[in-house]
């Protein structure tokens, strides 16, 4: 996967620290957003990859993992799918 957006737009994140994440998904970072984020457009899914350090995350969440729906009429990502610690469970939500 080219991570060049991630680098970019997060240059102090530990690549070595990111999940493996499913085909399909493609990184939409934005130093806007708090955390680095993976899109599926044929599913209308975004995964947010917090940091892994609890301390060096900016939204304060305590789960390092959250998927949003793409929502037709607001014509963005809102609806919080999942939230999770737990890569596993993130993972088999992606790919189902």
């Amino acid at each position: 996967m080219n991570l060049e957006r991630l680098r970019r737009e997060f240059p102090d994140y530990d690549i070595t620290t990111l999940p493996t994440l499913p085909e399909g998904y493609f990184d939409t970072s934005k130093y806007i957003d708090a955390a680095p984020s993976f899109e599926n457009e044929e599913r209308g899914l975004k995964v947010y990859v917090d940091y892994a350090n609890y301390a060096d995350r900016e939204s304060g969440r305590t789960q390092r993992f959250c998927v949003s729906r793409y929502d037709e009429e607001a014509g963005d990502f809102e609806d919080v799918a999942l939230s999770s610690n737990n890569w596993a469970e993130v993972t088999r939500f992606l790919t189902t």
